[in-house]
């Protein structure tokens, strides 16, 4: 049983920092007020004092787009597909550590084969490591030769998609994810244009509906965007609206309509601000680049532009990185809010954005992304306000998930049972 204080505790409603202490008893928070009515209702003996006074407590943070299985590195399609299915269960376990570490208490793997799946799912069920609480995708549903197949999700057709999806769900996936277009890692695939139908897009929503499980879409095209919306999955992936330009190059192409449908259907948006930003960290700094680096940077800006016109629009806006893929690690969700205010939005919103929104969209706001009794304990503290400057989400020294300190300030800072 751990009493935690800190310098203050991020309380959502009403999204402000405030003095409290919060006491965790097994996996759950069971006490959020001030210490005279702890003192009073509980008492002080027996629990375990965790003295964070120079720190601001915040709810761990969720990331609802990662892919445990890839490197990140510079090729990670190909490192992927010449590693043994042992190794890449020993890659994703090494990269959920990290981000636990990075103060990630949530995350949604967005894409891997069934080995991983099941194998890290059995580690997970044994308590051997350290590992956030994980919704594991598994195969992503594509059409046959789309996007990421070489994972075991090909699908062609209604009857095809619903063995699947149960399927998945027989075999320990806790989130269902499909590739409504083609992608820009899988040679061959189109992104700018839809891979399913719509009724086939509905059967996916359908029948993972009845399982109980969240639902993502991977969308890159305005179509394709539409298609998620109207088929009601819960959070849509990317939102480029990509169209093929002439030199071959693919541009996003913003168009309000397809926020309206979002809006309407009430879709969440996770648009990867970060996935792949440190390909083009030197021509962002110099003068230096290609043509083509260039035209990426200025997409990059508009990616950041169409970001704010939806979430100022009312789009619920999350946080996931697609860490895995190519430059983009596990220990830098913070990049994700940085980035996010960089578009526009208030320090408050990106924070929602990998707390509040970011629950709702995976099911779980019953459960996790704010600090409350009853919530799972998934706390994390950082040195300074987040509030005043989303840089203090770089710097997580402290680590709470399912009640469980997993990374500990040095043994100065805590203190023992009782009172000093």
């Amino acid at each position: 049983m751990y009493l935690i204080r800190s310098k203050g505790m991020f309380l959502d409603p009403p999204g402000q920092f405030l003095p409290s202490v919060v006491a965790v008893d097994g996996r759950t928070i069971c006490f959020v007020g001030t210490e005279r009515d702890f003192a009073r209702d509980s008492g002080i003996d027996g629990w375990h004092e965790v003295d964070l006074s120079g720190h601001y407590l915040c709810p761990g943070l969720l990331n609802t787009h990662v892919h445990l299985a890839f490197s990140g590195c510079a090729a990670p399609r190909e490192q992927y597909l010449a590693e043994t299915p042992g190794m890449r269960v020993l890659r994703a376990l090494r990269n959920a550590q990290t981000l636990l570490q990075s103060g990630v208490t949530t995350a949604r793997d967005c894409g891997s084969d069934f080995f991983v799946l099941e194998g890290m799912r059995e580690v997970a069920g044994k308590g051997l490591f350290d590992l956030p609480n994980l919704l594991l995708s598994g195969p992503p549903l594509t059409q046959t030769g789309g996007h990421l197949h070489f994972m075991g999700g090909e699908v062609d057709g209604t009857d095809s998609i619903r063995r699947f999806v149960r399927l998945a769900h027989k075999r320990g996936a806790t989130s269902i994810k499909v590739m409504a277009t083609g992608g820009q890692m899988t040679p061959g695939t189109l992104p700018e244009r839809p891979a399913f139908s719509q009724d086939e897009l509905n059967t996916v929503t359908e029948t993972a509906g009845d399982l109980g499980l969240p639902t993502v879409s991977h969308c890159l095209s305005r179509e394709g965007t539409v298609r998620s919306a109207l088929a009601g999955f819960h959070s849509i992936e990317h939102c480029a609206f990509f169209e093929r330009e002439e030199h071959g190059w693919l541009r996003r192409s913003y168009d309000p309509a397809v926020t309206t449908e979002i809006l309407r259907h009430r879709n969440s948006v996770m648009m990867g601000l970060a996935a792949g930003y440190h390909r083009l960290d030197q021509p962002r700094t110099t003068s230096a680049g290609t043509d083509h680096e260039r035209f990426l940077l200025r997409q990059e800006r508009t990616m950041l532009d169409i970001f704010r016109q939806m979430h100022d629009a009312g789009v619920p806006t999350v946080v996931g990185t697609d860490a895995g893929v190519a430059a983009t690690p596990f220990d830098e969700t913070w990049l994700e809010l940085e980035l996010m205010v960089q578009a526009g939005l208030p320090p408050l919103e990106a924070l929602r954005g990998a707390t509040v929104r970011a629950a709702r969209a995976l099911l779980l706001d019953r459960t996790t992304g704010r600090i409350g009794a009853g919530m799972r304990a998934d706390l994390i503290a950082v040195r300074d306000d987040p509030l005043a400057d989303i840089r203090a989400c770089r710097h997580v020294d402290w680590v709470m998930c399912g009640g469980r300190i997993v990374k500990a300030l040095p043994q100065e800072y805590e203190r023992g049972e009782g009172r000093r």
